[in-house]
């Protein structure tokens, strides 16, 4: 039985495998496979605005303390802040407890690796197997040797200092109006401050968490009252974070969305003309990603690299090939050389030093992209019977989409019990009376399996 998912373990708070007592055994697990031999048994513990944080947070601490492992505490804080903290705490490992953009009634972890990367499947695997089989009754450990718990002070100072070295020290932010959403999540705190301090004419929204409003009507999935305030105050770009702070949507100045195929666009052009990409140089994105970002960066000599959906999976690409950057539609944007790995605020400090050197607004910077109409099915499903019958709906999926005029993909989601089924299409090519009637055949191709 799995635990992990495509972005580590998440569910419903109060329900398997979310309760207090499974945070405990998990927290015990995971030292048996992350913690490194003749170590100082280090780990960091991050967390959101949940308010369930008040009872996983502590579980969270006993299960390493009880294995001999000395806790850092630094949350709230966004996730990538453990980048830097499990480097220069010399941590084992690191935790951040999130459910990232899922509502405060939804709770998981995140493993980070001593240089604050995400494990690995293999390290995944051993954590499950520990936990539904290991016997931690014949775990001994002397009373003296157990691990003790300390709230890091400066937590917040040394993630906002490395985020500042994002700007162009060479440019100047101070005529720059800016819509900031956070969420109420974990960048409330530190994200309107690090835009101050840089000089920025800021509004901030969504910096008043109270435990249950994390993601409530805001940020990165709702920025619809970002996109409000930013035509009202005539400001020059939104920016919409999620509840960890690991992605970000962007908003132009017109109060349309861009997207993230839109901002991969931006970025790509920015760096052709500054030389930082060359003609046939390549991006990577993933399986999801619109289709007309494909067109769009052949246009411009670029080669596009589609990886299966997640940011560690850009990452590894990323990491492997040496590639300069990619992104995800969700928002999870990679690049190289970046000291804060997938960070939703070093994004959208890089995207207001390129609005400052092209010198135009961001509907001019989108231009050039023409995307594809995008019909997103999210059918609920039962895990234990789609995992029974996962081959026949897969083979029947492709033999009702093969011969249609669209792309499509398949996949589960490895955060809900969902199997999402995403069809990009031309309006020429196909009739909505035809798509729809597609959508139903899919949506009861699903249910009747599962």
């Amino acid at each position: 039985m799995r635990l992990f998912g495509t972005d580590g373990i998440r569910g419903e708070v109060g329900k398997y495998p979310l309760t207090v007592e499974n945070i405990l055994k998990l927290a015990k697990a995971s030292s048996l496979v992350l913690k490194k031999k003749n170590s100082i048994s280090r780990v960091v513990i991050n967390k959101d605005t949940r308010l369930s944080n008040y009872m996983f947070e502590p579980a969270l601490a006993s299960g390493f303390i009880s294995m001999g492992i000395n806790v850092v505490l630094v949350g709230p804080l966004p996730t990538p802040a453990l980048t830097i903290l499990s480097k220069s705490l010399r941590a084992d490992f690191s935790v951040m407890i999130t459910a990232s953009h899922n509502p405060y009634t939804d709770n998981g972890l995140k493993f980070f690796s001593s240089n604050g990367i995400k494990i690995t499947p293999e390290e995944e695997r051993k954590i499950e197997d520990n936990f539904f089989n290991y016997d931690f009754d014949k775990f001994k450990i002397k009373q003296a040797n157990y691990g003790k718990a300390i709230r890091l002070k400066d937590a917040i100072g040394r993630y906002s200092e490395a985020l500042k070295r994002s700007a162009d020290k060479d440019l100047d932010y101070n005529n720059l109006k800016v819509v900031l959403d956070c969420a109420n999540g974990a960048s409330y705190k530190v994200a309107p401050e690090v835009l101050f301090e840089m000089g920025i004419d800021l509004i901030t929204t969504g910096d008043k968490p109270n435990g249950t409003n994390i993601n409530f009507k805001c940020g990165s999935l709702f920025p619809q009252k970002a996109s409000k305030l930013v035509s009202k105050r005539k400001s020059d770009i939104g920016i919409c974070l999620d509840g960890d702070g690991d992605r970000v949507i962007v908003i132009d100045e017109k109060g349309s969305v861009i997207t993230g195929e839109e901002l991969i666009y931006i970025i790509t052009n920015h760096y052709l003309k500054n030389k930082k990409l060359k003609k046939g140089s390549t991006v990577v994105t993933n399986e999801i990603a619109n289709y007309g970002l494909d067109i769009a960066l052949k246009k411009k000599g670029i080669k596009l690299k589609r990886v299966k959906v997640g940011d560690k999976f850009i990452l590894q690409e990323i990491q492997k090939n040496k590639y300069l950057f990619g992104g995800e539609p969700s928002g999870h944007f990679i690049f190289k050389d970046d000291i804060l790995i997938g960070d939703g605020m070093t994004t959208a400090i890089k995207i207001l030093s390129i609005l400052l050197i092209e010198g135009k607004k961001l509907s001019e910077l989108r231009k050039g992209i023409d995307l594809f109409e995008v019909l997103e099915i999210n059918q609920r499903i039962d895990k234990e019977k789609f995992f029974q019958n996962e081959q026949s709906i897969y083979r029947k999926l492709n033999l009702l989409l093969k011969n249609q005029k669209l792309f499509f993909n398949i996949r589960p989601s490895g955060t809900e019990p969902l199997l999402r089924v995403n069809l990009q299409y031309l309006r020429r090519n196909i009739k909505l009376t035809d798509l729809k009637k597609i959508e139903n055949k899919i949506r009861n191709t699903i249910s009747n399996a599962c």
